[in-house]
């Protein structure tokens, strides 16, 4: 069975760029989605909901893509892979990447 994308991005936290930044704030984050099967846009939505910059936003599609092209021996994981990253559903939770300039 492939790794979750979650599980990917938090083994990712020795990077230095901002892929490697982004896998260190998810790892602080109690309320990062850990589940398995969740799509880009929600993860791009979550991170929008809490004041993500879009350096950031720009590494989690770095990493998805990373993780899919990983994942493409396994063509059903490449394929909800792919249907996934094309959804674009908006569900909004609580801040918590906070941009410091959108809070002054």
């Amino acid at each position: 069975m492939a790794i979750a994308f979650s599980d990917y991005l938090l083994g990712q936290r020795g990077r230095d760029d901002a892929v490697g930044e982004l896998s260190r704030d998810a790892g602080r984050d109690p309320e990062w989605p850990k589940q398995r099967g969740l799509s880009l846009s929600h993860l791009r939505n979550y991170l929008l909901a809490n004041h993500a910059s879009q350096s950031t936003l720009e590494a989690l599609e770095r990493v998805w893509r990373e993780y899919a092209e990983i994942n493409r021996s396994d063509r059903h994981l490449a394929g909800e892979l792919d249907d996934a990253a094309r959804q674009d559903v908006a569900v909004p939770t609580r801040p918590l990447y906070r941009d410091e300039a959108a809070d002054a």
